[in-house]
């Protein structure tokens, strides 16, 4: 299992300055002719169903063909360094709302990587400001909860320890609570259910961590079931929250680009 760095030299406040104007001036305002100047020139996309590298001329060509009209999205981001997490719901999409949690790339002023592993069909409550916290540390009580709780199979002992008293999640299925006992219960469950059919592997086969404020994001590769992108908000040195929108069909490759 590997832990993440990610490459130096783009700070968070440029990552987040091109992320804001690719929402607000290309999505914000049909302006598609706009995409090269801030994606590519070549654009990797790691996407639920798979990893693609498409160049700006011709995203801009693919999202034409699918919006004519402005999308406005409700979202949240942070960033370190280079490295971007997103968690969004796009509110003007033909068919009806979407959410998502998305991490993103920059260098040389444009994006040039992203991750998304599903787009559900709900709609999430707006997230709250990114707000103060410990951004290693909080790193770390991730770790333990991969490392110690998930490769452990230590869920209702440590559960209690790293989230709680009440964690929200937003999922698929849509938002709601759980305790700390009912969520280390759930995943006790679960887990035991996949390792009397698949024997007690491990559940997460690599992952990149990456923190701001009081958020966490992961892109990480459950091996069997698939990659996805995640983020926690962290309060009292314990996980509050969580945006989750599922895994990918496939398993990307962690080991390559921006992701080292």
């Amino acid at each position: 299992m590997t832990e993440a760095g990610h490459r130096v030299g783009v700070s968070a406040d440029e990552t987040l300055r091109v992320l804001r104007d690719w929402n607000d001036l290309v999505w914000g305002r049909c302006d598609w002719g706009r995409v090269p100047e801030f994606a590519g020139p070549e654009y990797t996309r790691h996407e639920p169903n798979g990893t693609r590298t498409v160049a700006a001329e011709d995203l801009a060509r693919e999202i034409r063909g699918r919006y004519s009209e402005p999308v406005r999205f409700d979202y949240v981001a942070f960033a370190e360094d280079d490295m971007a997490f997103v968690t969004w719901t796009m509110l003007d999409r033909p068919g009806g709302p979407i959410s998502g949690v998305q991490a993103y790339r920059v260098a040389g002023g444009k994006l040039v990587e992203t991750w998304i592993s599903a787009m559900p069909a709900v709609v999430w409550p707006s997230p709250p400001p990114i707000g103060e916290g410990d951004p290693e540390a909080n790193k770390r009580l991730l770790c333990r909860w991969y490392e110690e709780m998930y490769e452990q199979r230590r869920f209702e002992e440590l559960a209690p320890q790293l989230c709680g008293p009440v964690f929200t999640r937003h999922e698929a299925s849509g938002t709601f609570d759980v305790t700390a006992e009912e969520h280390g219960a759930r995943l006790a469950t679960a887990v035991a259910a996949r390792d009397a059919e698949v024997g007690a592997t491990a559940m997460i086969s690599a992952y990149r961590v990456f923190a701001a404020g009081d958020r966490v994001g992961v892109i990480a590769d459950s091996g069997r079931t698939g990659s996805y992108v995640q983020t926690w908000r962290v309060e009292n040195t314990k996980f509050v929250e969580s945006w989750w929108a599922g895994f990918a069909s496939v398993s990307w490759d962690l080991s390559q680009g921006g992701s080292e």
